[in-house]
């Protein structure tokens, strides 16, 4: 098996400098002042990515009361549990913003930071798009799969755009920052008002629209609402990123084109899964939970070797591994549809959904502690710990 960072790639690890624009009015005038006093609760003896993973892990507990209290992403849960979503994922949030913050104080910032960060990131991404799913009642249905391609496709262009142009764009809303807040805000809201606040018909809240014209109009509650705003607002941000890539290409002599193509590994994955999910609706219906995290992990890969070829200097990752379950679960699904037998059909099904998961989970742990060993070998440094200058 070839390395995840070939050896004439490693020196550029040494090279490698962040650098990011942060435009959030929030950031600046709002949080930035919390965030210096939070970085100071941390101990100077802790490396940076500890508190990465601890606030990470803050959205695995969330995630662990949503499957006991609403796995079906429907279910109404007891208050305390709307609050506990919007404190863990607040807190990782908050650790998320001040890990680098952490760095600097200790003197240990590396490429691995960015990497550690980021591939954290990518994991609990769908994860908080689903609590927020289960949050506004949105259950097993095709809007809450748009709300979390939404927001992979949003980490993925982000991702993309750092690669071609070195820099780490944030806009005046971003996911880490504006994102976090509004979902931290809306399940405080519904910890006092209830999940049925978000099943209000928005043509409610505007009386001045005539009741024979709302008649002809579809179906649009709030969370609805809020789902195609989302995908609404993502589209000035993808034009944004492939802007600037192609303005960064411009300048380094590259080709645009080329670099456009760089979509094609995400865009391959997420069509043939939603075709998956349109060939067996049983799973979408049923069993959409276990899928978007069959998914997630897929995607943490594909992204996360993104990144390692960022911050080394290695060429776009197109096609992986990672692609070989979703294509072949989609061409099982979609066998029918040419008069084909699938080789995986009911249970079995989800036998096979099972199995994605359990590869592609594995397959991403192999990546990751294969990465994080790779880097702290020829840094010299440590990944959760913060070396003494003796060792």
């Amino acid at each position: 098996m070839a390395p995840y960072i070939p050896q004439n790639y490693l020196p550029n690890l040494k090279k490698y400098k962040y650098q990011a624009i942060d435009k959030s009015l929030v950031s600046r005038y709002v949080l930035a002042e919390y965030w210096n006093q939070l970085v100071k609760v941390f101990p100077l003896t802790m490396a940076a990515n500890m508190v990465t993973l601890l606030g990470s892990v803050h959205v695995l507990i969330a995630m662990a009361l949503n499957q006991i209290y609403a796995p079906n992403l429907v279910e109404t849960c007891p208050r305390w549990v709307y609050f506990a979503y919007s404190l863990c994922v607040w807190i990782y949030g908050s650790f998320d913003a001040v890990d680098g913050k952490q760095a600097r104080r200790t003197g240990t910032a590396s490429p691995l930071g960015e990497l550690f960060d980021h591939g954290c990131d990518s994991l609990v991404v769908s994860l908080v798009m689903v609590l927020f799913a289960s949050t506004c009642q949105l259950g097993e249905t095709w809007w809450t799969v748009a709300l979390v391609f939404f927001a992979l496709a949003n980490f993925y262009m982000s991702t993309m755009e750092e690669y071609h142009t070195h820099v780490l764009f944030l806009g005046y809303f971003s996911g880490p920052v504006e994102g976090i807040l509004a979902f931290s805000l809306s399940t405080l809201a519904t910890g006092f008002l209830g999940p049925q606040i978000w099943a209000i018909s928005i043509y409610d809240l505007v009386p001045a629209i005539p009741a024979s014209f709302v008649a002809h109009l579809p179906e649009l509650t709030l969370a609805k609402m809020i789902v195609v705003g989302i995908g609404l607002g993502l589209i000035p941000t993808v034009l944004t990123s492939f802007s600037n890539i192609a303005k960064a290409c411009r300048q380094q002599g590259k080709s645009v084109v080329g670099a456009y193509a760089d979509a094609i590994p995400f865009t391959a994955s997420i069509c043939s899964v939603t075709v998956w999910l349109r060939a067996s609706p049983q799973i979408l219906h049923e069993h959409l939970v276990v899928f978007l995290m069959f998914v997630g992990f897929a995607f943490s890969y594909i992204v996360g070797r993104v990144i390692v070829a960022h911050v080394t200097g290695a060429p776009f990752p197109k096609l992986n591994r990672m692609h070989i379950p979703i294509f072949l679960g989609t061409a099982n699904a979609a066998a029918p549809w040419f008069g084909l037998t699938k080789l995986f059909d009911g249970q079995n099904e989800l036998l096979l959904i099972w199995l994605c998961l359990a590869y592609t989970a594995i397959q991403y742990a192999h990546f990751a502690l294969e990465v994080i060993d790779t880097i702290c070998t020829y840094l010299n440094i440590n990944c959760l710990t913060i070396k003494k200058k003796s060792d």
